[in-house]
Protein backbone atom coordinates (compact mmCIF):
# COMPACT_ATOMS: atom_id res chain seq x y z
CA UNK A 1 0.00 0.00 0.00
CA UNK A 2 0.86 3.72 -0.38
CA UNK A 3 0.50 6.75 1.66
CA UNK A 4 -3.13 8.22 1.35
CA UNK A 5 -2.07 11.41 -0.27
CA UNK A 6 -0.02 9.48 -3.29
CA UNK A 7 -3.47 7.74 -3.80
CA UNK A 8 -5.18 10.86 -3.57
CA UNK A 9 -2.79 12.26 -6.23
CA UNK A 10 -2.56 9.01 -8.45
CA UNK A 11 -6.73 10.11 -8.79
CA UNK A 12 -5.90 13.90 -9.76
CA UNK A 13 -2.76 13.31 -11.87
CA UNK A 14 -5.16 11.72 -14.68
CA UNK A 15 -7.50 15.06 -14.19
CA UNK A 16 -4.95 16.47 -17.09
CA UNK A 17 -5.27 17.80 -20.90
CA UNK A 18 -3.01 17.87 -23.52
CA UNK A 19 -4.43 21.78 -24.51
CA UNK A 20 -2.62 23.23 -27.58
CA UNK A 21 -5.48 25.03 -28.02
CA UNK A 22 -5.49 26.49 -24.70
CA UNK A 23 -2.76 28.31 -21.66
CA UNK A 24 -4.11 29.23 -18.54
CA UNK A 25 -5.64 27.87 -15.12
CA UNK A 26 -8.80 25.71 -14.61
CA UNK A 27 -10.40 24.92 -11.28
CA UNK A 28 -12.18 21.47 -10.76
CA UNK A 29 -14.43 20.36 -7.45
CA UNK A 30 -14.37 16.10 -7.40
CA UNK A 31 -17.45 14.73 -5.19
CA UNK A 32 -16.71 11.16 -4.84
CA UNK A 33 -20.11 8.80 -3.56
CA UNK A 34 -19.36 8.91 0.14
CA UNK A 35 -19.90 13.04 -0.12
CA UNK A 36 -16.07 14.13 0.17
CA UNK A 37 -16.01 16.98 -2.09
CA UNK A 38 -11.92 17.48 -3.14
CA UNK A 39 -10.72 20.76 -4.61
CA UNK A 40 -8.32 20.87 -7.91
CA UNK A 41 -6.31 23.48 -9.66
CA UNK A 42 -4.72 22.87 -13.08
CA UNK A 43 -2.44 25.26 -14.86
CA UNK A 44 -1.86 24.00 -18.26
CA UNK A 45 0.34 24.88 -21.36
CA UNK A 46 0.99 22.87 -24.63
CA UNK A 47 1.79 19.31 -23.88
CA UNK A 48 2.27 19.78 -20.04
CA UNK A 49 0.33 20.41 -17.06
CA UNK A 50 0.34 21.17 -13.19
CA UNK A 51 -1.70 19.67 -10.50
CA UNK A 52 -2.14 21.38 -7.24
CA UNK A 53 -4.69 20.19 -4.64
CA UNK A 54 -5.10 23.52 -2.17
CA UNK A 55 -4.70 22.35 1.71
CA UNK A 56 -2.48 19.25 0.53
CA UNK A 57 0.61 21.25 2.55
CA UNK A 58 2.51 18.17 2.06
CA UNK A 59 2.93 17.87 -1.64
CA UNK A 60 3.98 20.51 -3.91
CA UNK A 61 2.01 19.74 -7.32
CA UNK A 62 2.12 17.12 -9.83
CA UNK A 63 3.42 17.79 -13.34
CA UNK A 64 2.40 16.37 -15.99
CA UNK A 65 4.22 15.70 -19.52
CA UNK A 66 1.60 14.05 -22.23
CA UNK A 67 4.04 14.06 -24.90
CA UNK A 68 6.87 12.15 -22.35
CA UNK A 69 4.07 9.60 -20.72
CA UNK A 70 5.41 11.10 -17.68
CA UNK A 71 4.00 12.42 -14.41
CA UNK A 72 6.74 14.38 -11.45
CA UNK A 73 5.05 14.68 -7.84
CA UNK A 74 7.27 17.38 -5.87
CA UNK A 75 7.26 18.25 -2.33
CA UNK A 76 8.19 21.18 -1.57
CA UNK A 77 8.49 21.02 1.85
CA UNK A 78 11.32 18.70 2.01
CA UNK A 79 12.63 19.44 -1.37
CA UNK A 80 12.01 16.26 -3.15
CA UNK A 81 10.47 15.15 -6.47
CA UNK A 82 9.38 11.90 -7.79
CA UNK A 83 8.92 11.05 -11.47
CA UNK A 84 6.60 8.21 -12.72
CA UNK A 85 5.60 6.73 -15.83
CA UNK A 86 2.09 6.99 -16.92
CA UNK A 87 -0.33 4.13 -17.75
CA UNK A 88 -1.66 3.31 -21.04
CA UNK A 89 -4.90 5.42 -21.42
CA UNK A 90 -6.53 2.77 -23.98
CA UNK A 91 -6.12 0.37 -20.60
CA UNK A 92 -8.93 -1.48 -19.58
CA UNK A 93 -10.22 -1.09 -16.10
CA UNK A 94 -9.23 -3.33 -13.70
CA UNK A 95 -5.22 -3.82 -15.19
CA UNK A 96 -6.13 -7.13 -17.03
CA UNK A 97 -4.00 -5.95 -19.48
CA UNK A 98 -6.82 -7.53 -22.19
CA UNK A 99 -8.28 -5.17 -24.93
CA UNK A 100 -11.59 -4.25 -24.35
CA UNK A 101 -13.82 -2.20 -26.13
CA UNK A 102 -14.86 1.51 -25.09
CA UNK A 103 -18.08 2.53 -24.80
CA UNK A 104 -19.94 4.85 -27.39
CA UNK A 105 -20.39 8.17 -26.77
CA UNK A 106 -24.01 9.20 -27.14
CA UNK A 107 -25.48 12.85 -28.35
CA UNK A 108 -28.53 13.84 -26.33
CA UNK A 109 -28.71 17.00 -28.08
CA UNK A 110 -28.91 18.88 -24.92
CA UNK A 111 -26.87 21.67 -24.56
CA UNK A 112 -25.75 24.36 -22.41
CA UNK A 113 -23.08 27.38 -21.57
CA UNK A 114 -21.26 26.36 -18.73
CA UNK A 115 -18.40 29.16 -18.04
CA UNK A 116 -18.72 30.98 -21.11
CA UNK A 117 -18.01 27.44 -23.28
CA UNK A 118 -20.94 25.52 -24.95
CA UNK A 119 -21.27 22.25 -23.55
CA UNK A 120 -23.07 19.72 -24.92
CA UNK A 121 -23.97 16.82 -23.37
CA UNK A 122 -23.39 13.22 -24.21
CA UNK A 123 -24.36 9.65 -22.94
CA UNK A 124 -21.67 7.17 -21.95
CA UNK A 125 -23.17 3.74 -20.99
CA UNK A 126 -20.78 0.08 -20.16
CA UNK A 127 -22.35 -2.66 -18.00
CA UNK A 128 -24.01 -1.30 -15.03
CA UNK A 129 -22.57 2.15 -15.23
CA UNK A 130 -24.02 5.33 -17.12
CA UNK A 131 -21.88 8.27 -17.33
CA UNK A 132 -23.28 11.61 -18.46
CA UNK A 133 -20.44 14.52 -20.09
CA UNK A 134 -20.85 17.50 -20.44
CA UNK A 135 -18.43 18.05 -23.50
CA UNK A 136 -16.68 21.25 -24.75
CA UNK A 137 -14.47 22.04 -27.66
CA UNK A 138 -11.28 24.89 -27.45
CA UNK A 139 -10.22 23.02 -23.63
CA UNK A 140 -7.74 20.48 -25.40
CA UNK A 141 -8.17 16.63 -25.30
CA UNK A 142 -9.15 15.06 -22.23
CA UNK A 143 -6.61 12.21 -20.46
CA UNK A 144 -8.57 10.72 -17.99
CA UNK A 145 -8.50 10.46 -14.66
CA UNK A 146 -6.90 7.28 -14.08
CA UNK A 147 -3.93 6.59 -16.32
CA UNK A 148 -1.34 8.62 -14.32
CA UNK A 149 -1.03 7.35 -10.85
CA UNK A 150 0.68 5.06 -8.96
CA UNK A 151 -2.39 3.92 -6.90
CA UNK A 152 -3.24 0.99 -9.27
CA UNK A 153 -0.51 -0.76 -10.31
CA UNK A 154 3.40 -1.61 -9.69
CA UNK A 155 5.69 -0.34 -11.19
CA UNK A 156 4.12 3.15 -10.70
CA UNK A 157 2.60 3.13 -13.82
CA UNK A 158 -1.23 4.04 -12.28
CA UNK A 159 -4.43 2.44 -12.34
CA UNK A 160 -6.40 2.03 -15.53
CA UNK A 161 -8.71 4.56 -16.50
CA UNK A 162 -12.48 4.20 -16.59
CA UNK A 163 -14.71 3.68 -19.50
CA UNK A 164 -16.01 7.00 -20.11
CA UNK A 165 -12.24 8.06 -19.91
CA UNK A 166 -11.17 5.82 -22.88
CA UNK A 167 -13.79 6.98 -24.76
CA UNK A 168 -12.69 10.33 -24.66
CA UNK A 169 -9.21 9.50 -25.28
CA UNK A 170 -7.57 11.30 -28.50
CA UNK A 171 -10.91 13.58 -28.94
CA UNK A 172 -10.76 17.29 -29.05
CA UNK A 173 -13.25 17.67 -26.20
CA UNK A 174 -12.84 18.71 -22.67
CA UNK A 175 -15.61 17.41 -19.86
CA UNK A 176 -16.92 20.22 -17.81
CA UNK A 177 -19.32 18.20 -16.07
CA UNK A 178 -19.14 14.49 -15.39
CA UNK A 179 -22.00 12.74 -13.61
CA UNK A 180 -21.67 8.67 -13.22
CA UNK A 181 -24.66 6.70 -11.72
CA UNK A 182 -24.24 3.07 -10.65
CA UNK A 183 -27.06 0.29 -11.46
CA UNK A 184 -29.12 1.62 -9.30
CA UNK A 185 -29.36 5.41 -10.84
CA UNK A 186 -27.66 6.24 -7.89
CA UNK A 187 -24.49 9.42 -8.09
CA UNK A 188 -21.80 7.78 -7.45
CA UNK A 189 -19.17 10.68 -8.90
CA UNK A 190 -19.57 13.81 -9.97
CA UNK A 191 -16.89 16.36 -11.67
CA UNK A 192 -17.41 20.01 -12.38
CA UNK A 193 -15.47 22.52 -13.65
CA UNK A 194 -15.45 25.75 -11.33
CA UNK A 195 -13.51 28.30 -13.36
CA UNK A 196 -11.10 28.56 -16.14
CA UNK A 197 -8.87 31.62 -17.21
CA UNK A 198 -6.60 31.97 -19.94
CA UNK A 199 -3.52 33.33 -19.29
CA UNK A 200 0.16 33.28 -20.13
CA UNK A 201 2.14 30.48 -18.27
CA UNK A 202 6.00 30.64 -17.37
CA UNK A 203 7.69 27.53 -18.22
CA UNK A 204 9.30 27.22 -14.71
CA UNK A 205 5.74 26.01 -13.92
CA UNK A 206 6.10 22.92 -15.38
CA UNK A 207 9.48 21.70 -13.95
CA UNK A 208 11.08 20.82 -10.38
CA UNK A 209 13.15 23.54 -9.01
CA UNK A 210 16.94 22.86 -9.65
CA UNK A 211 17.19 22.90 -5.68
CA UNK A 212 15.21 19.70 -5.51
CA UNK A 213 16.31 16.27 -4.98
CA UNK A 214 15.12 13.18 -7.30
CA UNK A 215 13.73 10.34 -5.78
CA UNK A 216 12.39 6.75 -6.25
CA UNK A 217 8.90 5.20 -4.98
CA UNK A 218 10.49 4.18 -2.04
CA UNK A 219 12.56 6.57 -1.05
CA UNK A 220 9.55 9.14 -1.48
CA UNK A 221 7.50 6.77 0.76
CA UNK A 222 9.87 6.62 3.66
CA UNK A 223 10.53 10.48 3.55
CA UNK A 224 6.56 11.03 3.86
CA UNK A 225 6.26 8.67 6.68
CA UNK A 226 5.45 10.63 10.16
CA UNK A 227 4.57 13.92 8.03
CA UNK A 228 1.03 15.28 8.94
CA UNK A 229 -2.19 13.84 7.05
CA UNK A 230 0.33 10.35 5.56
CA UNK A 231 -0.71 7.46 7.64
CA UNK A 232 2.19 4.84 8.94
CA UNK A 233 0.78 2.17 6.24
CA UNK A 234 2.15 -1.27 5.77
CA UNK A 235 4.59 -1.67 2.91
CA UNK A 236 6.24 1.60 4.02
CA UNK A 237 9.97 1.71 4.45
CA UNK A 238 10.62 1.50 8.32
CA UNK A 239 7.24 -0.78 8.50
Amino acid sequence: MIPRILLLGSFLVTVGVHAATFEGKVSFKLTTARGQAQEIRQSIKGDKVRIEMPGQNTMGGIIIDSTKREMTVTMDAQKMYLVMPMANPAAPAGGTGKTEEAPQLEKTGEKEKILGYLAEKFVATQGNSQTELWLAEGLGAFMGLGNGGPAGGRGGRGAAPQPWERALSGKDLFPLRVVTHDKDSKENFRMEVTAIEKQTLPDSLFAPPADFQKMDMGGMMGGMKGLPGVPNLPGMPGK
